[in-house]
């Protein structure tokens, strides 16, 4: 029986596969993890993902989850609209 593509970040669409395959290839710490894939820096911020890849990431190195610290989230800690940025004065 073919199992289909487990979504782990929805934001950047990263798989199960993408995950497991970037640990392999030596980003095994979360914060390597995320510089690679992307996981915890979409629109979210790691709000619906965090704990998926966190699970994700103790069943693939065997490193028990309680023992796993989600990366620093870095501002915006929540989402803006881009004219903000780019207008500041304009934006009301």
């Amino acid at each position: 029986m073919a199992m289909g593509k487990e979504i782990v970040c929805f934001c950047h669409d990263i798989s199960r596969r993408d995950i497991e395959r970037a640990i392999r290839e030596g980003y095994d710490h979360p914060e390597t993890l995320k510089r690679f894939t992307g996981v915890f820096m979409g629109p979210c911020q790691g709000k619906m993902c965090a704990m998926n890849v966190m699970r994700v990431f103790a069943e693939t190195t065997g490193k028990p989850i309680e023992s796993l610290r989600v990366p620093t989230l870095r501002p915006p800690l929540e989402p803006i609209p881009l004219g903000t940025l780019a207008a500041p004065e304009d934006a009301d």
